[in-house]
C-alpha cells in the first residue's frame, strides 16, 4: 500500500497529514498560519510536521495545496493574497526543502476540485465547479473531467468578480467584489459592529437564526451578493454542478437551498432548471486529501 503525503496551506490553518493510496487520513498535524514570518520558517517547520506523520518513512512524494495562482511551468509564486511572504518565491526551490521527496504542487481550491470531480459530489459530472467560503473565496473550475487552469494560471479565482458598487474590500484591492463581501471575515467584521467586539460569524448566524432583525438582514443581504455571483459563473461557464465548500458553507449548510433558489431567479429562464448546487462531501481536510490524491495522480504520469 503506498502513502503519500499531503500538505495544505491555508489562509488560516497550515494542514500536514499521511494519506494512504485509499485516501484515507492515516495521521494529520496542524498548525496556524501566522505563527510564520518567512517561507524559510514555514518549510523548515513543514518538514518537521511531515517527520511526525510519516515517522515509519512510508511515503516518498509531497503534495503541496498552495494559495497562489498555478499552471504548469510556474516559475514563481504570485498574488499569494493572504500569505504575503510566498510573494515571488521561485518554485524551483521549494523541492530542496523536502530531501528525499518528490514534491507536486498544486492551487489549494484546485485540488479539492479535482478531489469531488474523482469521488465526491461531482463525481457523476463531466463539467463542474468546486468554490470556497472561508478565509477567502476561490474555485477549481473542472471541464470535461480534468482541472482548466487558464491561459495564465488565472482560471477559478473567482473571488475578484464585481457583485456590487459598494466600497467594502476587507481582504484584495478590489471593491465590490465578491471576495471583499463574502468571506467569513466580511460576517465577522459585521457581526461586531452589531454585537460588540467579542463577536464572530458564529455569533451572526446564530442571532439570525433566532430571528433578530439586524442578523437576518445582514444574512439576507450576503445571500443576494453570493447569488449574484453564482448567477454570472452558471452564465459564463454553464457548469453541470457547482459544489460549495469552506467554514461558512460548512458551517451553515442551510445555505445551499437559499443560494441556489436566489441564483436560479437571476439566470436565463432556459438555464432555470438546471442550476444545481451541491456540498462537499469533503469537510475540513479535503485541501490536505486533494494535495495527496494530486501527487499520487502526478506521480503516475496523470494531470
Amino acid at each position: 500500500m503506498e502513502s503519500v503525503i499531503g500538505i495544505d496551506i491555508g489562509g488560516t490553518n497550515i494542514r500536514v497529514g499521511l494519506i494512504d493510496d485509499r485516501l484515507n487520513l492515516i495521521r494529520k498535524e496542524t498548525a496556524l498560519t501566522d505563527d510564520f514570518n518567512s517561507i524559510d520558517e514555514l518549510f523548515r517547520y513543514l518538514l518537521e510536521m511531515i517527520e511526525k506523520v510519516n515517522e515509519r518513512e512510508s511515503a516518498n512524494k509531497i503534495g503541496i495545496a498552495l494559495p497562489i495562482p498555478w499552471r504548469g511551468g510556474t516559475e514563481r509564486l504570485y498574488d499569494a493574497t493572504n500569505i504575503s511572504y510566498l510573494e515571488g518565491f521561485g518554485v524551483r526551490d521549494i523541492p530542496d526543502y523536502f530531501p528525499g521527496y518528490g514534491v507536486y504542487l498544486e492551487n489549494d481550491v484546485n485540488v479539492v476540485a479535482i478531489l469531488e470531480s474523482a469521488f465526491g459530489a461531482s463525481k457523476e459530472y463531466a463539467n463542474s465547479m468546486y468554490i470556497t467560503v472561508s478565509t477567502g473565496i476561490g474555485s477549481g473550475v473542472i471541464l470535461n473531467n480534468e482541472i482548466y487552469h487558464g491561459a495564465h494560471g488565472y482560471a477559478g479565482e473567482v473571488g475578484s468578480i464585481i457583485i456590487s458598487d459598494s466600497k467594502t474590500h476587507l481582504s484584495v484591492d478590489i471593491e465590490g467584489s465578491l471576495e471583499s463581501l463574502c468571506i467569513g471575515a466580511a460576517l465577522e467584521k459585521v457581526s461586531k459592529s452589531l454585537f460588540g467586539h467579542d463577536a464572530n460569524a458564529k455569533l451572526l448566524f446564530e442571532k439570525q437564526q433566532e430571528g433578530d432583525v439586524l442578523a437576518v438582514e445582514v444574512i439576507e443581504q450576503w445571500i443576494d451578493y453570493f447569488s449574484r455571483g453564482i448567477a454570472s459563473l452558471f452564465h459564463s461557464l454553464d457548469p453541470d454542478v457547482i459544489v460549495l465548500g469552506g467554514s461558512v458553507i460548512q458551517n451553515n449548510q442551510w445555505l445551499i437551498q437559499r443560494i441556489e433558489e436566489s441564483a436560479k431567479n437571476r439566470v436565463l429562464l432556459n438555464l432555470k432548471d438546471k442550476v444545481k448546487i451541491l456540498i462537499s462531501r469533503f469537510g475540513d481536510d479535503a485541501g490536505l486529501i486533494g494535495a495527496g490524491y494530486v501527487a499520487l495522480k502526478k506521480s503516475t504520469g496523470g494531470k
